[in-house]
């Protein structure tokens, strides 16, 4: 894989035709999302194109500008793009014909009494005119403001920056939440969908759990685990078909005011068909998400299960234990994880007290914190086939009898493994 440069003026389609099919494109904004991964639309193999020094796709760092406008409109691509034209041509109307498709299906929701279609109007007096004063929070692609309802009712409005994409996660958000219905999941009160505005607006809480994080005590972290994991169990097993969040990190998890999570952000949620067992028909996904919360099968070859979840839930199990966030903004980019910088390395050493939050000052069950670091380190192992269920970590939480067995298993597996190495051990110190 490459890593490529694209200066400013030039257009992600140019780019594409530079690289052959074996190499992609992988954009991500400030915050660690994945905002574009493409494939290269090159006629040219890796073999017969030659790599000269001038050739911006030959260097190994990433930077590419934060708007993306050739991707936009087809009007806006070059004509000359040949073969990258067409296949852009292509997911462009797909995109147009999937999003039409999707409005028929949220449109008949009002009616239902499952979601209300507000006006822009309706929003802009709701936030005071999207006053600063009304932000309670924001990210790379949206801004939450607290909004006064005009039936008196409180809530959050969630307004989307409009890209090529927005309109896609907005009433794929809006589909996928008006069929839910748990306490740990936000609850929809309505959404705008027009050409201006995109918003998705919800009940009001007191902010995420990444603002929160450093403030809670230990009996709150345990219950924002448990809470999150029973969302999870909800969505892996209650829902037919499943649902994938596919985005589960700190900053889409919402508190209450008793420091209740309620997860939130289901705009890259995806309905899990399940695929035949045999490898060859497994599916492929595109790509969406955060660095630092997701599984590396999902990263390299964009395949998604309920374990993808498990993974990402385990990185926020560190951040509970440790009151750090994922992605550490302050170290270059291959040390920015947290799981694979420093916490992984501890608990497998059996070092899992260097973990622990100074700010906790010590005042945590320890029985119930080493429950959490071995659920943690059961989550993001690297084979998604041998993490657990969503629902054999509740257990493993909730039921102190369940961890003992589940430690007693791996330490007669550690056991077993030592011993079968020991004779080869014995041979190289001779």
């Amino acid at each position: 894989m490459f890593r490529l440069i694209c200066r400013p003026k030039e257009s992600v389609v140019s780019s594409l035709q530079d690289l052959p099919p074996t190499c992609f494109i992988l954009v991500m904004d400030n915050s660690g999302c994945i905002l574009v991964k493409q494939i290269g639309a090159s006629q040219c193999t890796p073999m017969n194109r030659s790599l000269s020094s001038h050739n911006s796709y030959a260097k190994d760092e990433l930077h590419l500008p934060k708007a993306l406008p050739m991707l936009a409109t087809s009007r806006s691509l070059p004509t000359h793009a040949g073969t990258g034209l067409q296949k852009v041509k292509n997911t462009v109307q797909f995109l147009n014909t999937k999003i039409q498709k999707q409005f028929q299906q949220v449109a008949p929701l009002e009616s239902k009494g499952t979601s209300r279609r507000f006006t822009e109007r309706e929003i802009e007096r709701a936030t005071d005119k999207f006053s600063p004063l009304m932000v309670i929070g924001h990210s790379s692609h949206s801004i939450v403001y607290r909004a006064n309802l005009k039936d008196g009712q409180v809530a959050a409005v969630k307004v989307l920056k409009i890209t090529n994409l927005s309109r896609e996660e907005l009433l794929q958000e809006v589909d996928i939440l008006s069929g839910l219905n748990h306490e740990h999941i936000v609850h929809l009160l309505g959404y705008c969908y027009s050409k201006d505005m995109q918003a998705v607006v919800y009940n009001l809480l007191q902010g995420s759990l990444k603002q929160n994080l450093k403030c809670l005590r230990w009996k709150e972290r345990m219950n924002v685990a448990v809470g999150v994991a029973k969302a999870l169990r909800y969505l892996h097993r209650s829902c037919s078909p499943p649902i994938i969040h596919r985005d589960v990190k700190s900053s889409n998890i919402l508190l209450s005011h008793h420091f209740r999570p309620q997860l939130s952000d289901f705009g890259t949620a995806m309905v899990y068909h399940q695929p035949q067992k045999s490898l060859a028909t497994r599916e492929q996904h595109h790509v969406v998400g955060t660095f630092g919360y997701m599984a590396p099968e999902y990263v390299m070859y964009g395949k998604v299960n309920e374990k993808t979840d498990v993974y990402s839930y385990g990185v926020v199990l560190l951040e509970l234990i440790t009151g750090k966030a994922a992605i550490q903004k302050n170290m270059e980019f291959k040390h920015g994880s947290l799981v694979l910088w420093q916490a992984r390395s501890l608990l497998s050493h059996g070092l899992s007290e260097q973990l622990i939050d100074p700010n906790l000052n010590e005042d945590y069950n320890n029985e119930e914190m080493q429950r959490m670091m071995t659920a943690a380190q059961l989550c993001l192992r690297d084979s998604s086939s041998r993490r657990p269920s969503i629902t054999k970590i509740i257990k493993l939480l909730e039921e102190p009898q369940y961890w003992v067995k589940v430690r007693k298993e791996r330490e007669e597996c550690n056991d077993e493994f030592k011993s079968s190495r020991e004779p080869r051990i014995q041979r190289c110190e001779d």
